[in-house]
Formats: C-alpha cells, structure tokens, sequence
C-alpha cells in the first residue's frame, strides 16, 4: 500500500481551520478552555493565510516563524508556548484520527527558571480544565487544595492516607507535627468552599487514585501541554501562589502568611511572597 506524503492533497475539510472546528469538542472537552484554545491556534491561522491550508502541507519551520513573529511583538515566550501546545494538539489530534501521518515537530522556547515564579490566573483555568477533562479529578482536587491553602505535597497526601484529618466542624484540616516538614502541628482552615470541597474528597477518596508514578506523569502531561521547556513549571508552585494572594490580594502581613503555610522563619516565607506588577504599579500610583 502507498505511503501517505506529507504533501498529499487533502479533502477541504482536512484544511486547518475546519478540522479544528469538526474537532474542538474531542480536543478540549471545557468550554473555558476549548473557547481560549481555538482563539490561540485561530492566531496561527491568520498567519500568512493558514487558515484554508491543508494540515498535511504545514512543516516545523511555518509553526516556527508565526511563534518568533509573536515574541518580535511583544509576546513573552513563556506565553507563545502556551500558544504552541494549542497549536501541538491540533496536529497530534489529526495524527490520531489518521487526517495526517506525521505531526509537525515543534520546538519550544525553552524558559528561565530563575524568574519569578507563581501560576496566572489563565494558567491555573488551563491546569484545572485539563485534568478535570481527563476525568483526573484527583489531581485537580490536590492542585486546588494547594492553591488555597499552601498545604505541602506531603501535608495532602497525609490527609488521604488517614494520618491528618478533618476536624468535626468540617471547617480545619488539623495536621499533627509528624506529617509536617517543621515537625509543628498546625491547624489549616478550608472554609473556602472550593477547599472545602476538595479536602473532604481527598480524605475519603485520594488513595484510590494515586500512586507517586501516576500523579508525576500526570503532572508531566499537563507541563507538556502548556508550560513545555519551562523548568519552573511545577506543583510546589501553588505554595507561592498562596503566600502571594496573601500578601498581595489579602494585605495580610508576613507572620499570617508564615503561620498558614507553616514556616518556621520569616526569612523563608519572603521567598514565598512575590510582589505583582499590579500591586507594584498601585503602590507607585501612591507615591
């Protein structure tokens, strides 16, 4: 039998923009994220007229070119990645419809870990949905519950495994000092009803789920998706995340912070706490 060519005709709906309208609803199951997914991959599709283009003409450099034109306006490329896994998904998806044989092979700008790191509130949609589209409902639980309370890896998985509970108000999390990295107990309070929610699935139902292999490679599939190359990009985040809504949204000073995330320095919780552009640009209209 012939092999398919790259550059073999394709029927019209095989061109770039009607495969992704066929297809939006198996690609991204949310309509929070298959709405911001289809606007970044129709960005691509202005580009040069791609939009009509057969999937199976496109190679690696005509992805390339549109990613480095979106950098030379402005860009960042922590984003445009983002913009380059939407992109990624189409053609692996058509890969496995057998639309195309191949899928191109994009490169990822590859981002410094040095930088200043906590999720944006697009970041953390996209987190959520994926997992939650996937059916890892799991995983979304243990990413929010960190969100809202800085609660450790360790300090969630302890509350699964029966060795940290909630209290019968149903309102704290109470942590005894051996599942703590400071060995000092500490009660953590999940009034928040997302936390709420998601603590009390975790403690009747985490370890049906997880495994330290399954919760890796789940986490490695979600940083391929939107964060590839970005050495950054990884769960202890949602701890600074919590620290700097404290300080930054809460106005709640260093010690609050410390007592919830469970430091037992200040000079450790200043690392925690990163000032946004918006606060810094809000204390500037004061001066």
């Amino acid at each position: 039998m012939r092999q398919v060519s790259m550059f073999d005709s394709a029927p019209v709906n095989h061109a770039l923009m009607d495969f992704v309208e066929r297809e939006a609803e198996r690609m991204w199951a949310s309509d929070t994220h298959r709405k911001r997914s289809i606007a970044q991959v129709m960005s691509f599709a202005r580009f040069r007229d791609n939009q009509s283009r057969p999937l199976s003409q496109f190679l690696p450099r005509d992805i390339h070119d549109w990613a480095d034109d979106l950098v030379a306006r402005g860009s960042s490329k922590s984003t445009v990645n983002r913009y380059l896994a939407s992109v990624s998904k189409v053609f692996n998806h058509a890969v496995d419809e057998r639309v195309i044989q191949t899928a191109p092979r994009i490169k990822f700008f590859k981002v410094k870990s040095e930088r200043v790191r906590y999720f944006s509130d697009t970041e953390i949609d996209q987190i959520k949905s994926f997992f939650t589209d996937r059916g890892d409902h799991w995983m979304t639980d243990m990413f929010v519950l960190a969100l809202k309370t800085g609660m450790r890896k360790g300090e969630i998985l302890a509350l699964g495994k029966g060795r940290a509970s909630i209290s019968k108000c149903g309102e704290w999390i109470e942590l005894p000092p051996e599942v703590t990295k400071t060995n000092k107990g500490r009660n953590v309070p999940i009034v928040n009803a997302d936390a709420n929610a998601a603590a009390h699935r975790i403690a009747s139902d985490l370890m049906n789920h997880y495994t330290k292999k399954k919760f890796e490679h789940r986490w490695n599939l979600v940083k391929r998706e939107y964060a590839r190359n970005d050495s950054s990009f990884v769960y202890h985040v949602t701890r600074h995340n919590c620290a700097s809504k404290m300080a930054n949204e809460l106005q709640q000073p260093t010690v609050i912070v410390a007592e919830m995330l469970g430091h037992s320095s200040l000079t450790t919780t200043q690392r925690y706490v990163h000032a946004k552009p918006s606060t810094l640009r809000d204390i500037s209209k004061q001066m």
